[in-house]
């Protein structure tokens, strides 16, 4: 899908408006962080997110979606920019700087001798993930954000969208490259994987994605294979933000299997409290070689990135 049909896709379905009636019977602070029509008082939210960072969090994504314009484009201005944290930790590479590493995949230029034959150990057997080579690496991580839009894409889980994808920006450092991507029964690529991704972008279509329909995990993973096949960094991660309940896929676990064989990591932020859920996305990032951390309020969004990625 490429720019032109993400937009019409956008324009298609774009989410339901709200007017300031429905908006003040939604969010009893409303009349204080919007007192008049095109105003949206940052201080006044600011003094609730002290109170209730939750409630200040479902407000400022619901303002997103208002009716009037000038309330809609501040507060989406807005979400582009919520303070989430510090950059990611350690020592950042020079810019522009290589090295060799070794991984497990089968696409490096040179055979680690060495590290395959440690891999497979005692087994009796050659399997391809016992494989490693060494390959040039760009210093820097590639991040991709899977965001589950299956259903209806509002209140804690568009905010939490909107605040994991906020905190990855955030947490760029020279080198790092990070993709945005929607998905349902079908997958939308908010943001291309880039070195200078564009929140604001990403977080207007968010805004503007209504979602619903059928849950492709599957589908969602082999798209951020896709956009990390481009990459040349050093390390690689996907995000999936889900429930983790597949309603309309193939067994996603292989799809998590082959990103772990190309040296991706899947981690899953778990939106449901479910134990079923719970566990699906549990198993879903042991497959992919990563971890599963519970998102359970908007709020926990950067702790739970960093949880994960740091």
């Amino acid at each position: 899908m490429d720019a032109e049909d993400v937009e019409q896709l956008l324009r298609d379905q774009r989410a339901r408006r709200a007017g300031r009636d429905e908006l003040s019977r939604a969010h009893p602070e409303f009349a204080q962080v919007s007192p008049r029509a095109g105003e949206l008082d940052e201080a006044a939210l600011a003094d609730l997110a002290g109170r209730d960072p939750d409630a200040a969090l479902r407000l400022v994504t619901a303002l997103g979606r208002a009716f009037d314009p000038a309330l809609r484009t501040a507060a989406r201005a807005l979400a582009a920019r919520l303070p989430v944290g510090p950059p990611r930790t350690g020592v950042p590479d020079r810019s522009g700087s290589r090295r060799v590493v070794t991984r497990r995949d089968p696409t490096g230029a040179d055979l680690d001798l060495d590290a395959t034959l440690a891999a497979r150990g005692a087994e009796p057997h050659w399997r391809a993930e016992h494989l490693h080579t060494r390959s040039w690496r760009a210093t820097g991580r590639a991040c991709v954000l899977l965001v589950d839009a299956s259903g209806s894409v509002a209140g804690d889980e568009l905010a939490a969208a909107v605040l994991t994808a906020a905190a990855l920006a955030q947490r760029m450092r020279p080198g790092d490259e990070l993709a945005v991507a929607a998905f349902w029964s079908t997958a939308v690529l908010l943001q291309p994987l880039s070195a200078q991704p564009r929140p604001e972008v990403v977080v207007d279509r968010l805004f503007d994605l209504a979602g619903g329909g059928t849950t492709d995990l599957d589908l969602a993973l082999r798209t951020a294979a896709e956009q990390l096949a481009r990459t040349r960094t050093a390390a690689r991660d996907v995000l999936l933000l889900s429930d983790g309940m597949p309603t309309d896929s193939p067994d996603p676990r292989p799809a998590a299997a082959a990103l772990a064989r190309a040296g991706t990591r899947l981690h899953v932020l778990t939106l449901s409290a479910d134990p079923e859920s719970v566990a699906n996305c549990a198993a879903l990032a042991a497959a992919g070689g990563g971890r599963s951390a519970p998102l359970h309020s908007p709020s926990q969004a950067p702790s739970a990135v960093r949880t994960l990625l740091d």
